[in-house]
């Protein structure tokens, strides 16, 4: 029993409508593929701008309750970069028979001790010159600075400056009161004064914790460090698009963070050296603890060199003014020498950014985001600059490319 013609031609024609709904659907959705990420931003960004307070305060609760594996991180970043020298150093010393385990366990222990070592040796070496710059500070203020006041009292030029300025000074009695109705206060306001002794405790101890909680994280980061990267990798191969731009963007910020990271600490060790060396040979006083401040402050590009040197010159200033401005025309030709000579060939290829955006990205980041702004700035901006610079040379080179087929097949 044959089927019915009528039957069999309506069937294929629902099924040639229906082919060319699907095809219009396809056809129609490969039109769109292009457009929906920015459809999808413009989604983001809408969500954003309507719940911004909630966004932000959701934000920061989370800083603040991942603050501890955020610490970690950046520890475990930091020490890896002197947990890599020192397991090739050793890898290399036992010719490669030790151990994973053992060369890491000792990796992580020496690193660990290497960074502690350095905080404690700059502590130890800065805080009681630090003590002691105080204290004569003190004594300037109260004997050496009332005697050159009244020294300066005849000179035509600033006498009556100098005049109005030690009439203005408390005197001794006046001192002597401040201090008993301070003692009053104190005494009659000690639960004001142990609430506020409770509170710093209480930051005190957050703190601690904090720390604490990163420096196990961070180890725990370190020892496993090989397995992370191979989860966070496979994670972005499997749920996130365009896997091989994030992952190069990825290394390439690492990368970039860490060769600023060796630059910055490699010129601040030269610097702090030629600062210390040349105040001993001038015979300048608070040698290692300006050499120590100029090289701690020199970490943060551009405007740390010049904290570093208000800093050492004001306690300088304490002991000798002329002394002070000797200090100042020696570290602004060190300064000077630094920048044109030594800083560039540290440095070298390390971070490819030329210094007008050097600049630019320190501006711009540090009144953003201040302090945190001015020590990333760098990084992300050599980053980014490296991104659109290979690009445009590929998209040049297309062009050109394309350019020369034109020609030739005319």
């Amino acid at each position: 029993m044959s089927d019915n013609p009528d039957s069999i031609t309506e069937e294929n024609s629902k099924k040639s409508d229906n082919n060319a709904i699907e095809n219009s659907i396809k056809s129609n959705a490969h039109k769109l593929k292009p457009y929906i990420p920015l459809c999808i931003s413009v989604l983001i960004m809408f969500v954003i701008f309507k719940y911004w307070d909630s966004a932000i305060n959701f934000i920061g609760l989370f800083i603040s309750a991942a603050s501890g594996l955020i610490i970690g991180i950046i520890i475990a970043f930091l020490v890896n970069i002197i947990m890599t020298t020192y397991e090739k150093g050793i890898n290399k010393l036992f010719r490669g028979k030790l151990k994973h385990s053992i060369l890491r366990a000792i990796g992580i222990t020496t690193s660990m001790l290497t960074m502690l070592l350095i905080i404690f040796g700059v502590i130890k070496i800065v805080i009681p010159e630090l003590i002691n710059s105080i204290s004569l500070m003190i004594t300037a203020l109260t004997d050496n600075f009332p005697k050159m006041l009244k020294e300066l009292k005849n000179n035509k030029y600033v006498g009556k400056y100098a005049a109005n300025l030690l009439n203005s000074m408390p005197s001794s009695k006046d001192i002597e009161t401040t201090v008993q109705g301070l003692g009053r206060f104190v005494i009659n306001g000690a639960s004001g004064a142990m609430n506020v002794v409770v509170s710093s405790v209480e930051a005190i101890i957050s703190v601690v914790a904090k720390l604490g909680i990163g420096i196990f994280f961070s180890i725990y980061i370190l020892a496993d460090k090989e397995k992370l990267k191979r989860q966070c990798t496979g994670l972005v191969n499997t749920y996130l698009p365009g896997r091989k731009k994030i992952l190069f963007l990825a290394r390439l910020l690492a990368k970039n963070f860490r060769n600023f990271i060796v630059a910055q600490v490699t010129d601040a060790c030269i610097l702090g050296s030629l600062c210390t060396l040349g105040m001993l040979l001038l015979k300048l006083p608070y040698a290692l603890m300006s050499g120590v401040i100029i090289a701690f402050f020199a970490l943060i590009p551009i405007i740390g060199a010049f904290l570093g040197m208000g800093i050492s010159a004001f306690f300088i200033l304490m002991v000798s003014p002329v002394k002070a401005l000797v200090f100042l025309i020696f570290i602004i030709t060190l300064q000077q020498i630094d920048n044109n000579f030594i800083y560039p060939r540290v440095v070298g290829n390390k971070v490819e950014l030329p210094g007008m955006w050097v600049l630019a990205a320190v501006t711009v980041f540090g009144g953003m985001f201040g302090i945190v702004g001015i020590l990333c700035s760098v990084p992300v901006t050599a980053t980014v600059y490296k991104i659109i610079k290979d690009d445009y040379r590929k998209r040049v080179a297309r062009t050109e490319q394309q350019s020369c087929e034109t020609d030739s097949s005319l």
